[in-house]
């Protein structure tokens, strides 16, 4: 019996992963706090290097242990944080993976029913048709519309039951292809691919003669324009 207190697969990884977000916001600020220890510790080091007595070697271990320690500390804290960041990418690559899985699952069943119903169904709507077909074969041989319609509808029946042999042994397999991620949940849509705009083309800026600007004169661009060229051929 299943334990009603019990969290789901699902549940355990929602959780840890709030856990694994809270712990890392955490360290985050322990993070800026040691951050601002190791400059202060490394200045402090900086400043004795530079202007304390150099003889007095247990002043210079002293600032130099701070300085290490307060670097040690701060690395620490950055291995902690992409240890933990690894850890929440793998879970919600995971839950991401159990949601998959309930949504495939509830596909399945879904289109198992949906086929169940169809094959249920196809039967009786075969001898509905037939006894329709016959209820009209009585009265074809003298009423010319009856028997078009019998005709039809035997026909339709004819390729109904050949169609359905092949969808029905299509859709048995389909449930599990889709629990299995071999087929895409049915009514999922597809993705689009966005086309990029394309820019309009700009004609390309004429620089205007400082000869012809002073003289009046307007510059136009006949660049795009077409030019037809007559060549007389001599005839021999």
């Amino acid at each position: 019996m299943r334990n009603p207190f019990r969290k789901s697969p699902m549940q355990e990884l929602e959780t840890t992963i709030v856990s694994l977000t809270k712990r890392g916001e955490q360290l985050v600020v322990k993070r800026f706090a040691a951050q601002a220890a190791a400059d202060k510790a490394i200045k402090a080091r900086q400043h004795a290097l530079l202007s304390a007595d150099l003889d007095d070697h247990r002043a210079l271990d002293k600032v130099q242990s701070a300085a290490a320690t307060a670097s040690l500390d701060l690395a620490a804290i950055d291995d902690a944080i992409a240890v933990l960041a690894q850890q929440k990418a793998e879970a919600e690559h995971r839950l991401a993976a159990e949601r998959e899985r309930i949504e495939r699952g509830a596909a399945a069943e879904a289109l198992t029913d949906q086929v169940a119903a169809i094959r249920a169904a196809l039967p009786g709507y075969l001898e509905h048709s037939r006894v329709f077909v016959d209820a009209l074969s009585e009265i074809s041989l003298w009423h010319f519309e009856s028997d078009q319609i019998a005709r039809f509808a035997q026909n339709t029946m004819a390729q109904i039951e050949v169609a359905a042999n092949f969808a029905m042994s299509e859709l048995a397999a389909m449930p599990d292809a889709i629990r299995e991620g071999r087929q895409a949940i049915p009514g999922t849509p597809m993705s689009v691919p966005v086309i990029a705009p394309v820019e309009p083309a700009v004609a390309p800026l004429i620089e205007h003669n400082p000869v012809l600007r002073e003289a009046n004169f307007t510059v136009i661009d006949r660049s795009q324009e077409a030019r037809s060229i007559e060549i007389e051929v001599p005839r021999t």
